[in-house]
């Protein structure tokens, strides 16, 4: 058996030992050693960084974007452009989260990672059934939730359905997980909720054979200008 077989069997254990749930997401890593974290807890004080980041996007973006109904909206919107916030990128899709590992595998010196996460069994450690649809959910207002602590303190992450408001989610089948004040890793706070399942080097051409069958190219799941340019680099000099 191939690596690449080794690999997808492993990640049909893992589905099995987290109960094979009605819904699955995934995460890529080009590293294995890297962590569940997200950029705004890489800073010291990142709860006061928050705030500054957000009002500065807000005033900045307001000139440069169609005008964003609610909070929620505009913190997507910070994520896309890669300003820190405590969401992390999931997909409902598995191809997708490969296809992000290996477009960004640009040294090929250490294995990958795809994690494999129960959304709904995450929000239960929280109290909660569902996986909230935001903006929908009236009262899980970003600022008052996270900022002001009302109606309660969310300290776990949160597993959140986004609006399609941008090409990109919608390419991408993207969801979210949105951390807690509790200032704990992901792996601690999650526990039992996800599998990590290591992809080796070894079965990244196959991998990418399998892409390539898939159609999960730059472009396709990066459909826009910057998606297009990585395709087209990627087509003409990938053997250069």
């Amino acid at each position: 058996m191939s690596a690449w077989n080794d690999f997808l069997e492993e990640v049909k254990k893992a589905e099995n030992e987290l109960g094979n749930p009605r819904e699955i997401w995934y995460r890529g890593h080009s590293q294995e050693s890297w962590k569940l974290n997200p950029s705004l807890l890489r800073y010291s004080n990142w709860q006061k960084k928050e705030k500054e980041l957000f009002f500065e996007f807000s005033q900045t973006a307001s000139r440069l974007f169609d005008k964003r109904n609610n909070d929620w909206e505009i913190l997507f919107d910070m994520q896309h452009y890669w300003v820190p916030t405590r969401l992390l990128d999931w997909t409902t899709v598995m191809g997708v989260a490969i296809a992000f590992i290996l477009h960004a595998d640009y040294e090929g010196t250490e294995n990958s990672c795809l994690y494999i996460l129960d959304p709904r069994s995450l929000n239960q450690l929280s109290g909660r059934n569902e996986i909230i649809s935001l903006p929908d959910d009236k009262k899980f207002d970003y600022k008052s939730i996270y900022w002001e602590h009302i109606p309660i303190e969310v300290e776990k992450p949160i597993a959140v359905l986004p609006q399609q408001q941008s090409a990109r989610l919608l390419a991408q089948k993207g969801v979210f997980t949105v951390h807690g004040n509790l200032n704990d890793s992901f792996e601690n706070s999650a526990n039992g909720c996800y599998r990590k399942v290591v992809l080796p080097n070894e079965a990244k051409e196959e991998a990418r054979t399998f892409l390539k069958w898939a159609n999960l190219d730059e472009y396709t799941i990066y459909p826009d200008i910057v998606g297009m340019s990585q395709h087209i680099k990627r087509k003409i000099l990938k053997e250069e």
